[in-house]
């Protein structure tokens, strides 16, 4: 037996129709905002955890900075200190430090010339 659809049931239908898409689209709305939202959220840490990673990186740099000049300092007093212990040295011995400076001069001579 064919069903015949009546006027009501017709209206029905439509209206149920009607109620769906604009509740599919109410759903897709709120899915867009809360996309939106959370597309805000990660910005919002990420930056975060750049901030903290630049800082991390910058207090880094600060430290190795103040070590490389420790160690300028340090290398500079240990110079100072063999250059006056090496005067001390020639002063207490002046013919010892001549010849041993011609010996230098004499091997250097020679390892150039070949």
């Amino acid at each position: 037996m064919p069903t015949t659809t009546t006027g009501s049931q017709s209206d029905f239908n439509s209206n149920r129709t009607d109620g769906s898409a604009s509740d599919i689209e109410a759903q897709l709305q709120q899915l867009r905002e809360d996309i939106r939202n959370l597309a805000r959220s990660v910005a919002a840490a990420g930056n975060e955890k750049a901030d903290e990673v630049k800082g991390k990186a910058r207090r880094a740099a600060s430290d190795a900075a103040d070590a490389s000049l420790q160690m300028v300092d340090a290398a500079r007093e240990q110079a100072k200190s063999l250059e006056r212990d090496l005067e001390r040295q020639i002063r207490s011995n002046p013919l010892q430090s001549v010849a041993i400076a011609a010996g230098v001069g004499f091997l250097f001579a020679l390892i150039t010339r070949r």
